[in-house]
């Protein structure tokens, strides 16, 4: 479960080229912690780089940890900073300078730059996680305004608090210097982050492709278009159209909120943003819906809208209320017994619908539906077996994709759905797949953990969720269709009685093509 804190709106973006006034040599050795404040030169010309990574990695101990060793004096790691004209680019130590930030403008996420920054539209995850962070350092140290106060007025403040407040003035953060142009500070921005094993291949390539269209894409999408706009060059009806888009997609993917221990059926397809593998989900699943992508920057951002309105469609094939949707249950579809949400499977049924849709074959899908999905509420395990062999980038993902593709063969073959586990091992490849493991073995059996709990509940509400009489699959929320039993062309009335909740698209092409063959018998 993710619980972190986001402080990306503390220090603002920039790009590294950007053209600003004077140049002067850096001289900078140390930051006290009223360099911070608004009205302090140094804080409105910090900048980070606009392809680092969201400031949002620490919990609320972390945060808390950080401003505590920070006033009591404790060796923090020297902040890196690179010095372009007049800007002052954060190369190392966006996290420990955006916490102190935070304590500074009592900012956790919440605050007013935050408000602004996303929108004054805040998800509520994110605002509990500013009120626990806000409530531990309060309790524990005093938020700053207090420290200055009790600096201005000893009398009015505990004995503690004032030499806390009195303290600050010979606290600081040491500063290095990146000397060279804006490519020597974004290899030392490289450097300096493999070099601690923080930035991974998957990360470089976002970080490197940040102008091409999937990238800008995902990045929008994660943010709900708020935030720091990486499309900010390009015009402002194209601007506006990729902010619709991406909360559109974001909508689809990351509402409800996912709440743990699981408690309801109702789950988001994507799980929730705040996870770590949430961008590089979204990445992928925009290359996925696109195809045959182009590496070459986006000038303009048409292409940018082009891939976002792709992608709305594959989202809204997966799971949405459009006549188009097969309406797959997050639950049985996106989400292992534990109930975590995992990207692999939500990508692999992309791909699987994508490529179903485009042959036209997605009434073969809608054919095989009941029996794939009582194949995979009874052998959960057999889907963690591949993925823990094969992992979760491109080798589990085509693996887990040739698996489904074994399962639909022995549908189509007529094995019995209690069958098919037992027959998939008798195929090349599949011997060490194990039937017979349970989703519970190794768990301790004192006390229940949160996968433990949420496990439980998906097991003992899925088989009560409603189904659709036509294709006998589970209806998620998301994708819900009032359907005529009778149709209105036979003279079916719009009454209760007549009516049915069918998946959106059991309910348009499918059910014809039904009524027609039924007719021909």
């Amino acid at each position: 479960m993710a619980t972190n804190v986001n402080l990306d709106a503390l220090i603002m973006r920039e790009d590294f080229e950007v053209e600003t006034g004077n140049d002067d040599a850096a001289s900078l050795a140390a930051v006290t912690v009223r360099d911070l404040e608004t009205r302090s030169f140094f804080y409105p010309a910090l900048r980070k780089p606009d392809f680092q990574r969201e400031t949002s990695e620490w919990d609320p101990k972390r945060v808390f940890g950080l401003i505590r060793t920070f006033i009591e004096g404790d060796l923090i790691p020297a902040i890196i900073l690179w010095k372009h004209r007049d800007l002052l680019f954060v190369i190392d130590g966006s996290h420990r300078l955006s916490a102190l930030i935070a304590w500074v403008h009592d900012d956790y996420g919440d605050g007013d730059t935050s408000q602004k920054f996303f929108g004054h539209s805040i998800p509520q995850e994110q605002l509990s996680f500013a009120k626990k962070t806000r409530d531990l350092i309060s309790k524990e140290l005093g938020s700053y305004a207090d420290h200055v106060a009790a600096a201005a007025n000893p009398d009015d403040f505990g004995p503690d608090m004032v030499a806390r407040a009195r303290a600050l003035a010979s606290r600081v953060l040491n500063v290095q210097w990146v000397r060279g142009d804006h490519t020597k500070a974004e290899a030392s921005f490289v450097r300096i982050n493999q070099q601690a094993a923080m930035i991974t291949p998957q990360e470089l390539e976002l970080l490197k492709g940040r102008r091409q269209p999937a990238v800008m894409a995902a990045r929008a999408i994660i943010r709900r278009g708020t935030g720091h706009q990486h499309w900010s060059t390009f015009e402002y009806p194209i601007r506006q159209e990729i902010r619709l888009l991406a909360e559109a997609v974001h909508s689809l993917l990351f509402e409800p909120t996912l709440n743990y221990p699981i408690k309801t059926l109702n789950l988001p397809a994507g799980g929730t943003v705040y996870s770590a593998p949430a961008l590089r989900m979204v990445f992928d699943l925009v290359k996925m819906s696109v195809g045959v992508e182009s590496g070459d920057a986006d000038g303009t951002g048409q292409r940018t809208i082009d891939y976002l309105k792709r992608t709305k469609r594959t989202v809204e094939l997966l799971l949405s209320n459009k006549p188009s949707s097969i309406g797959l249950h997050p639950a049985i579809y996106f989400y292992s017994w534990t109930g975590k949400q995992q990207p692999i499977l939500l990508l692999t049924m992309a791909q699987v619908l994508i490529d179903m849709e485009r042959a036209k074959k997605l009434p073969d899908f809608i054919r095989r539906r009941e029996a794939f999905e009582g194949f995979l509420i009874g052998n959960r395990t057999l889907v963690n077996q591949i993925v823990r062999k094969f992992g979760t980038k491109d080798s589990g993902l085509k693996h887990l994709r040739g698996f489904y593709e074994n399962v639909f063969r022995l549908i189509d073959a007529g094995t019995p759905t209690d069958s098919i586990a037992d027959e998939l091992t008798k195929v090349e490849g599949y011997s060490y797949l194990q039937p017979g493991e349970t989703p519970y073995d190794g768990v301790a059996p004192t006390r229940y953990s949160v996968q433990v709990k949420s496990g439980l509940v998906l097991r003992e509400l899925l088989p009560n969720a409603p189904i659709c009489p036509i294709c006998r699959g589970l209806i998620p929320m998301q994708a819900i269709s009032v359907d005529h039993k009778e149709r209105r062309e036979d003279g079916g009335l719009a009454t209760a009685d007549n009516g049915q909740i069918t998946h959106p698209y059991c309910n348009t092409g499918v059910k014809e093509a039904l009524v027609a063959r039924e007719r021909k018998k």
